[in-house]
This record gives structure tokens, C-alpha cells and sequence, in this order.
């Protein structure tokens, strides 16, 4: 297990605007989710029994918290849900699973890619397609960048993408999967721009009966990247019997390997990690579930598998949130919450009705984010990172090595006096303290810590000395 340093600034509470399915909005800047009105995400919707089948979409926000924008993968609105200028004929669609998905310009702080994807009600034609957004147009409000609009970046992939951070703090990997194919494209975002994907062909081919949409029905259904960024899990239906697979991702070079399969039970879309990693959630016309895939082994994960509820819809999308708990979509004016997810079993403690978002309704629709991008409020006030550059440095702090294999270094040419070092976990509890710290050097032992996203905090004389994220990989 290797500890590093990573300097991905601009995930702090980007996370914390969600505006998706028919006019839904939840603000989580106080830690508790917020209903608000305003949403102009309705659409056409195709009518689904008694519900409205409205789902990819995408919302983001600046490092404070308030809202910038948000899509339907058709349209962009502003924070004044007004759409952009430019921001309409977008070549995505609303029904597809990421219709839309955000990531930040790395190094920029006001320049944002948004991907879109077709769906299979148009047979997947326009494929993965970006756009770029600056921030300083329109008076600030934002806009599509003329000639950076719909640009085609794979053609007939699936309606499936994630993304995560690469190791080195600043740059991040979008994940997409081609169709009729079982190839992942990892594609790394830099602030030089979009590399050209490296390419793994593992897993199940992703295609399906041809008269079902010509064989794009596959294309449906969540993948999702664990924040430490160490698996890939992916569902999709429309086959016999429906496929869930678990796969080992290595962020730093892009590549998957390890395939394992999971246990069906038809019509899979949702899938979502806990925050800890441990745990892989998934929904299908059953109900949601929970695997414990701590052990890295395809039986054991397997015999873990527990039903958490019989009451989902299908579609039934899952989101893990600001608040370290694990949202899912319902079809209804209800949102389901899984609210300790790094528990085992019925532990995870799942509420159906728990949260009312009336008179919006959920259809069949969350936001989609980076991975580990979206809990960063910390109930714990010098565990909320507010950069990574140092802070009020004493003659300045060096932290090694990067990466470190069991302990990490902190080292000062001004000695410490009485200082304190804690690490938090994503969600704000404090893993580890060290006090009455003296001296020139601190080490720091990961002891049993699991792998995911941390702040570390040094503080002196109630004065912050260092804030910085670091991530534990496994």
C-alpha cells in the first residue's frame, strides 16, 4: 500500500449542486441535503409506465460551493438556469445513462469539459462528443466555446463513463467503453488536454439481440470507479442472464485487468463503491445489493453478495454524495439512501422513503461525478482542505517520499513546537492523530488505514501549518 500527496484542488466541494431528474435540486453545502427549486431539467420524456424516464445529467460547482452549471447532455444551463448562449444542440441525450459528465480543465480555473453521450434510442450514432466551457463569457455566466463544440471523441460507445484522478494530483482519467466491443478507453486529461486513450479489451463484449435497438440495448447501465481509484465495476442488461463485472484499474498508466464476474439477477443498471472502497453496491429489478469485495477474490465477493431492499425501480441509478452516503433514484418523488455504506449487510442501514424531493420527481436520474470528487464537507473544520499549497509554512514543510510504501515523512528546517497532525478520512472523521510534536521530523504510519482519499492537517498554536490531501492506494 503506497501513501502520496495529491494536489486535485479542484474537487473541493464541486460536488456539492446536484440538479437532475424532472426538476430536482439538492443543495448539500450545510452537510444535510437541501431540496431548492429552479431545475430546468424536464425535457420530453419518454412515459415509462407511470414514470418519466428522464437520466443522464450532469451539475457542478465552484470551490465554494455555489452552483455554475448543469446539463442534460441537450442543454446547458447557468446558474441562473438560463441555457448558455451557445449551450443548446448539444449531441448527447437525456435518456442516455451519462447523457453528460463534467471534469474541470486541470490547472484552469475557469475552463471545463463537458462530455456527452448518445443513447440507445438513437443507436448510440454521435458517440462520446465534448465541449468546452469558459467560465469568463457571457459576464461570467459561461458558454460553449464556438469552435470547441460536439467535438467527436469515439464513435458507438456505450452510454457508460467515470473518471478518477491520476496519482499525480493534477490530472484526470475519463473512462468510456466502446459498444460491440469489450474495450475500455482511458482517456488522460491534462492542462495540455485530451491524450489519446490508452485501450484494454477485457471483460464481456457489450452487445446484444440485434432486434432490440440493433444490439445497442447493452449500452444501459452505470460503471463506476472507486475513489482510490483501484477498481472499475460496470452493469448492463438486455442479455441473458445480465452482466455485473469488477475489474482492477491502474490509475496511473490507464490499463485494466483482473475481470470477475458477479452475481445476476436481471435488468442490472445501478452500481456505486462505498467510500471505503469495501463495499460494491448494485440495483437491478430485485432490489439493491450489497458485495463486500475487500477480499479481491471472485467467490468469496460472490457469497458476500445480500439483498439490502426489494423496493427499487428500473432503472435505479446510485450516487455517492457530499455526506458519505449513497443515494438511489427510485422513480419517484422519494430518494433511497443507504446511509452508513462501508457496513456489511442490513448494517449499511438502507431507507426507502428517506428523502422527499416533492413536487420534483427522481425518474430514473442522478448526477454523475469524479470519483471521490463529491464528499468534501468535513464536519471537522481543519480537515477541510482549502488548497494544497502550505500554509503559514514555518521555513517550509517538505513531505516524502512520493510515493511512500508504509509511513510517511514530514520534515522542517524550523523545528516544530507543540504541534498537532491529524488525518481525516473522505467524510470528515478523524483517522489519526499525533500531538505534542517537537522537533524537525514527524512520521506518519498508514498502520491499518484503507485505501481512499485523506486530509492531512498540521497545526500549531491554533494556526494551520500545512493542509493537504493524500491518498492511500492499495
Amino acid at each position: 500500500m503506497a501513501l502520496f500527496i495529491a494536489t486535485f484542488a479542484n474537487g473541493q466541494n464541486q460536488g456539492n449542486i446536484w440538479i437532475f431528474g424532472e426538476g430536482a435540486a439538492l443543495d448539500f453545502n450545510t452537510g444535510i441535503p437541501v431540496v431548492f427549486s429552479g431545475s430546468q431539467i424536464f425535457g420530453n420524456p419518454i412515459q415509462m409506465g407511470d414514470y418519466l424516464y428522464s437520466e443522464g445529467c450532469t451539475s457542478i460547482a465552484d470551490s465554494s460551493g455555489n452552483l455554475l452549471f448543469y446539463s442534460n447532455g441537450e442543454k446547458i444551463w447557468n446558474n441562473l438556469h438560463q441555457v448558455m448562449p451557445n449551450g443548446d444542440s448539444l449531441m448527447g441525450f437525456y435518456s442516455s445513462t451519462n447523457a453528460a459528465f463534467t471534469i474541470p480543465v486541470p490547472s484552469s480555473d475557469s475552463l471545463y469539459y463537458l462530455f456527452t453521450t448518445d443513447a440507445i434510442e438513437r443507436y448510440l450514432q454521435n458517440g462520446l462528443r465534448y465541449s468546452v466551457i469558459n467560465m469568463c463569457l457571457d459576464d461570467g455566466k459561461g458558454d460553449i466555446i464556438a469552435e470547441q463544440k460536439n467535438i467527436l471523441l469515439l464513435d458507438t460507445v456505450t452510454e457508460k463513463l467515470c473518471a478518477v484522478a491520476h496519482p499525480n494530483g493534477t490530472d484526470i482519467w475519463l473512462i468510456a467503453h466502446k459498444h460491440f466491443s469489450n474495450s475500455f478507453y482511458a482517456y488522460l486529461i491534462t492542462p495540455s488536454g485530451i491524450n489519446p486513450p490508452v485501450i484494454t479489451a477485457i471483460g464481456s463484449i457489450h452487445t446484444g439481440n440485434v432486434g432490440f435497438y440493433n444490439g445497442c440495448g447493452t449500452a444501459i447501465g452505470q460503471m463506476k470507479v472507486s475513489s482510490n481509484g483501484n477498481k472499475i465495476g460496470l452493469v448492463f442488461s438486455n442479455v441473458n442472464p445480465a452482466i455485473a463485472e469488477l475489474f482492477d484499474f491502474n490509475s496511473t498508466t490507464g490499463t485494466v485487468s483482473n475481470a470477475m464476474s458477479l452475481l445476476t439477477d436481471g435488468s442490472e443498471y445501478g452500481i456505486e463503491f462505498s467510500p471505503d472502497n469495501s463495499r460494491l453496491y448494485t440495483t437491478n429489478v430485485q432490489g439493491v445489493f450489497q458485495f463486500d469485495i475487500s477480499s479481491g477474490n471472485q467467490a468469496t465477493i460472490n457469497s458476500s453478495k445480500t439483498q439490502i431492499t426489494n423496493a427499487a425501480c428500473v432503472p435505479a441509478p446510485l450516487q455517492l454524495a457530499p455526506d458519505g452516503k449513497i443515494y438511489v433514484a427510485r422513480c419517484s418523488d422519494f430518494l433511497g439512501v443507504i446511509n452508513t455504506p462501508n457496513n456489511s449487510g442490513l448494517a449499511c442501514n438502507y431507507v426507502n422513503n428517506s428523502l422527499n424531493i416533492s413536487p420534483a420527481l427522481t425518474s430514473t436520474s442522478l448526477p454523475a461525478f469524479i470519483a471521490g470528487y463529491n464528499y468534501n464537507n468535513h464536519p471537522v473544520p481543519y480537515c477541510k482542505s482549502t488548497g494544497f499549497e502550505n500554509l503559514s509554512s514555518p521555513g517550509g514543510i517538505t513531505i516524502y517520499p512520493n510515493p511512500a510504501s508504509m509511513e510517511i515523512t514530514l520534515q522542517t528546517d524550523k523545528p516544530f513546537e507543540d504541534a498537532i497532525l491529524i488525518l481525516c478520512n473522505s467524510v470528515g472523521q478523524k483517522v489519526k492523530q499525533i500531538k505534542n510534536i517537537f522537533g524537525q521530523t514527524i512520521t506518519l504510519n498508514r498502520g491499518n488505514l484503507p485505501g481512499g482519499i485523506y486530509h492531512l492537517c498540521l497545526m500549531q498554536e491554533d494556526k494551520i501549518l500545512l493542509s493537504e490531501r493524500v491518498i492511500i492506494t492499495d
